[in-house]
């Protein structure tokens, strides 16, 4: 195990094994990841012949041991989000920035967030191999001859601002972002396509917090409208001094006037330049051009989707609202509701 070299190398996937916890690795080399997402740019890797010949798998405690010879970049900052509300395009303008690694919702991250009922997780080896990941996946050098990397930033899945004591514990000096949207924009958009967490049974972390009996059974824009005003409910019990809130209406200049300066970044004319031409763009698909759609999400969301957002999202968004207009730095004032206690 101490003669391992994992240089070069970029964890892909952790899975269980009757042994305990697997990582497979992908030899990245200097190549520098800008895929909207963390999964794409693995698969468009794993499409070529040589990374289907040449793959590596160790164990976790090989992770945990290579990470202790060769520490890579703790993390700058974590996104969370309540999905379709901008943090893809706060996530691409943070990988614009040179030097910057920015892991995009990375699937063995999540493998790794719901691992505690695996056998022989504890809670402290559960962190210690939250660290011993995000190490590994932000090594400042590729090669030897590679570009120095010096930030790592990380933005999440939607539902793990329920994991945010889980993170803050492991990374407690790392800033955070909240990004969220107006509740019926968000819930009009996930009824256009849904993404896989809205779906009963779909993701092990059961975001809706219900039975999976009676999720199957909830009308589906009930079941999405619960399912979203508990992440929305969540972020404000996770709200902590320091946090910066985003609100999509504000992109994409807060990009440059707050987003970045919180996340450590001061943005040259360069950078500049280069969120500009981002925002012109559709950040999930950067061929085409960005078209506002705010208003249009408005009018398709009808009376039924209106009534869901006010019942179940609204009061946690405008709570996130008043805190953000009211620049205080005040904790949660809400507590879970009877619905969600459940």
């Amino acid at each position: 195990m101490d003669s391992l070299n994992f240089e070069g190398w970029c964890p892909i996937r952790i899975y269980p094994q009757e042994n305990g916890l697997a990582v497979d690795w992908l030899k990245l080399g200097d190549a520098v990841l800008r895929a909207p997402f963390f999964k794409e740019d693995i698969d468009r890797l794993m499409a070529l012949p040589f990374h289907q010949a040449f793959r590596r798998q160790s164990t976790l405690d090989q992770l945990l041991a290579w990470v202790q010879s060769s520490p890579g970049l703790p993390p700058s900052g974590f996104v969370f989000h309540v999905s379709r509300c901008g943090s893809t395009l706060v996530a691409q303008a943070l990988a614009a920035l040179r030097g910057a690694i920015v892991l995009s919702e990375p699937p063995l991250l999540d493998t790794l967030l719901q691992a505690r009922s695996w056998p022989g997780q504890t809670a402290t080896r559960q962190r210690s191999a939250l660290r011993a990941l995000l190490s590994a996946m932000g090594q400042p050098y590729g090669r030897a001859q590679g570009p120095l990397r010096t930030r790592q930033w990380v933005k999440l899945d939607a539902w793990h601002v329920f994991e945010a004591p889980q993170i803050q514990h492991a990374w407690p000096d790392a800033p955070w972002v909240f990004v969220y949207r107006n509740p019926v924009e968000v819930l009009a958009s996930q009824m256009r396509q849904r993404g896989v967490f809205l779906i009963p049974g779909a993701v092990e972390a059961n975001p809706s917090g219900l039975p999976l009996e009676a999720a199957l059974r909830m009308p589906v824009a009930e079941y999405c409208a619960r399912t979203l005003g508990r992440i929305y409910q969540s972020m404000v019990e996770q709200y902590r001094p320091g946090t910066l809130l985003v609100n999509y209406e504000s992109l994409p200049h807060a990009l440059l006037d707050s987003v970045l300066p919180h996340l450590g970044w001061h943005p040259d004319a360069e950078d500049r330049d280069a969120i500009q031409a981002l925002s012109l763009r559709s950040a999930k698909r950067p061929t085409e051009d960005f078209v506002p759609d705010a208003q249009h999400k408005r009018e398709q969301a009808g009376e039924t989707l209106q009534a869901l957002a006010e019942t179940w999202i609204q009061p946690h968004f405008a709570q996130l609202e008043a805190w953000r207009l009211g620049g205080t730095q005040a904790g949660p004032a809400t507590q879970p509701s009877e619905e969600f206690s459940a």
